[in-house]
């Protein structure tokens, strides 16, 4: 809202299924913000002739690319770290389902039973190995949240 209250604004979610209409509104775009589906390609940065930076809402820039952009001056910032807790999240919550056997007791759940056996054979996180590989803002949260736990941590970052 507040950027639309200081610039002239294009915002359609389906517009990145209709490449053509994509390539017509980015003719006069300054700036780009994109998620993941959208495709920055070497075309579309052809056709945004005044286009100076691409606003990515996520981490991964592989839908972008980066080389084209490059040669044209274009700046592409990710949103790093922004989601970086509900994916440490998901991975030490992945870990305790696994770990504990509620992920493979879920269809028994599902059906109204309660598959007793197996899920008290589960096994804590506390006194784990945690392997992290990469060290970013996700990594590092994994790890932060996998030490409160009780676990150790070994990381690879070949950056």
């Amino acid at each position: 809202a507040s950027l639309q209250r200081r610039f002239v604004t294009t915002y359609d979610a389906e517009l990145v299924n209709r490449r053509d209409e994509l390539l017509r509104a980015v003719a006069d775009a300054d700036a780009l913000i994109v998620r993941n589906k959208t495709r920055v390609d070497s075309e579309l940065v052809a056709a945004a002739s005044k286009l100076r930076i691409v606003g990515r809402l996520g981490v991964g820039l592989d839908n972008i690319d980066l080389p084209a952009c490059e040669a044209r001056g274009i700046q592409v910032i990710p949103a790093t770290g922004a989601n970086a807790l509900a994916v440490a999240e998901y991975v030490i919550s992945t870990a305790m389902l696994l770990l504990r056997g509620a992920y493979a007791s879920t269809p028994a759940v599902a059906a109204g039973e309660w598959p007793r056996a197996s899920l008290a054979n589960g096994r804590e996180l506390a006194g784990k190995t945690l392997g992290v590989v990469g060290f970013g803002s996700i990594g590092r949260q994994t790890t932060h949240l996998g030490r409160a736990l009780g676990m150790s941590v070994i990381a690879f970052d070949a950056q």
